[in-house]
């Protein structure tokens, strides 16, 4: 299950954490109010899913979909 570390960086279960800005962060929460969006990582190879307002999952290319830790 992957991690929230703080309210912009999130922990993969591969181990690898995507950082992000608090600002980007809140305007992904504000954009998935109504549709999932998706923000890809520094990496390339990961992308945070965000929908209804929260992260809900991180893609990734070794482990595949790990749901964030925290989303009902």
């Amino acid at each position: 299950m992957a991690t929230l570390l703080i309210p912009s960086s999130y922990r993969c279960d591969c181990g690898h954490e995507c950082d992000f800005s608090e600002g980007t962060v809140n305007e992904m929460k504000k954009m998935s109010q109504r549709k999932k969006v998706r923000l890809g990582a520094d990496d390339d190879k990961h992308t945070i899913i965000f929908y209804r307002g929260e992260a809900t999952e991180i893609l990734c290319p070794e482990v595949g979909a790990c749901e964030i830790e925290g989303w009902e």
